[in-house]
């Protein structure tokens, strides 16, 4: 049913919300845990709308679960370049470089984060594990 819907809002769609409409399926398309059309779905949105900061987080969210890991952090910086308003493709970078041993970087990233969206618990986690460590070195 919902597939039937999103095939109509494709045929419907125009240049100004087709992102919208493939974006929006990428979601449908992890709810039911099709991650290759998912994937699918967010490339569309970017190669219709490459601005679309939501996407860029999205697919870096799936690069990391296939392991592509320089990937996924391109995609969250891309993201966080794009937005100035998105506070997860910030915190995502921070916590997959926290998990690379790029303490410095991810330091900055969980700043930003944090700047964003003051009462997100684990950048603030994350800051303060990264601050301990700086104060052992």
């Amino acid at each position: 049913m919902a597939l039937n819907c999103f095939s109509r809002a494709i045929q419907l769609s125009d240049d100004s919300n087709l992102s919208e409409v493939y974006y929006n399926l990428g979601h449908v398309a992890i709810s039911i845990g099709d991650l290759q059309l998912a994937y699918q779905c967010f490339k569309i949105t970017i190669s219709s709308n490459p601005n679309h900061a939501e996407s860029f987080n999205n697919l870096g969210v799936l690069e990391l679960r296939k392991g592509n890991v320089e990937q996924a952090k391109s995609n969250f910086m891309q993201a966080s370049r794009i937005s100035g308003f998105l506070f997860e493709p910030c915190y995502n970078a921070a916590y997959l470089m926290y998990k690379r041993g790029d303490f410095q970087e991810s330091y900055t990233m969980a700043l930003k984060s944090q700047e964003l969206f003051p009462e997100h618990e684990d950048s603030r986690e994350l800051i303060t594990n990264l601050q301990k460590h700086f104060s052992i070195m």
